[in-house]
């Protein structure tokens, strides 16, 4: 819609400052021509927006502009409400969400905070799954403080692919919890990266300020980080699984596997799992918390890890 549209060159400008035409056009996904008329749109509304020409030029708000709050509707401030208590409570912000969620309710018209209590009685959002309770990584925290201050970060990075461990200084760009796991993008030596946080040993925020690109969209570079690793990852692997531990099974290989895995039932007690990963040691250790549950019939190389990991643990046990 067009209103959405505008709500949103605005505030484009208002964070970002000056921007071209071709920078918003790319950004809304439209033509430079109806930008250009967006523009005399939010002009006529008392917008205080301006073209500055030259090679450097573009559309600019005057500094110091802020719109006037508009009234949020039902379905906005129940999905504001809903959608950020796991994430404030990984980050150590549940007690500053729950005053921000009583001023939200308290400034609601009847209906809308009468509707918004009936959801947030009746559904919960947790990042962590099922698994009790949540242990969220230990260089969370200093995670999040180097990004919210751009700070960079000394941290000691265990990798399961050689070449992108160990200790190193980066240039935090952003947080991204996905599936209930928590990813640092950021910069070393000027390429982005993603970083588990689970596997970050130690973390040290710096006292240098971090480089950050002024334009950068956080969520359009996570999906293009994530699709370059899914086209890496072409180790494809078979299962069979007893069938009362199929779920299960997916549940367990969705840290390692890339896509969803397909399912064929072989019998009645038994099923097929087909599953992209994206280095065979990174789920032997899934697989082998199953025992005798699952075998490993593909690739060759899974199997005779498999079968190694296990002989090294019964001369273990045997001895």
């Amino acid at each position: 819609m067009r209103a959405d549209r505008l709500l949103l060159l605005a505030d484009l400008l208002r964070r970002r400052g000056r921007m071209s035409a071709t920078e918003l056009a790319s950004r809304l996904e439209v033509t430079p021509r109806t930008i250009a008329r967006d523009i005399e749109a939010l002009s006529a509304m008392g917008v205080p927006v301006y073209a500055e020409r030259g090679r450097r030029g573009g559309y600019e708000l005057l500094p110091g502009y802020r719109p006037e709050a508009e009234e949020l509707s039902a379905e906005e401030s129940t999905a504001l409400l809903l959608g950020g208590a796991g994430v404030a409570d990984a980050l150590g912000m549940d007690e500053a969400f729950a005053r921000a969620a009583r001023r939200i309710a308290s400034g609601l018209p009847d209906d809308h905070a009468q509707r918004a209590g009936h959801l947030m009685d009746r559904i919960v959002i947790d990042p962590g799954g099922w698994g009790g309770a949540v242990r969220h990584p230990d260089a969370l925290g200093t995670a999040f403080d180097a990004v919210q201050r751009d700070l960079r970060l000394r941290i000691d990075y265990r990798a399961l692919s050689s070449g992108h461990g160990g200790r190193r200084t980066v240039d935090p760009w952003g947080l991204v919890l996905a599936g209930g796991t928590w990813y640092l993008v950021a910069a070393h030596r000027g390429t982005p990266h993603t970083y588990r946080v689970s596997r970050i040993r130690t973390a040290r925020v710096l006292a240098e300020t971090a480089k950050r690109p002024a334009d950068l969209d956080l969520r359009a570079l996570w999906k293009e980080l994530r699709a370059g690793w899914n086209a890496r990852a072409t180790t494809d692997i078979v299962l069979r699984i007893e069938r009362q531990h199929v779920e299960l099974a997916l549940r367990s290989l969705r840290i390692t596997s890339v896509g969803t895995p397909e399912v064929e039932h072989e019998s009645d007690d038994r099923s097929l799992i087909r599953a992209r990963v994206g280095e065979v040691r990174g789920v032997v250790g899934v697989l082998l918390g199953f025992g005798s549950w699952v075998e490993a019939l593909e690739p060759p190389e899974l199997r005779a890890e498999m079968v190694r990991i296990a002989r090294e643990a019964l001369a273990v046990y045997d001895a």
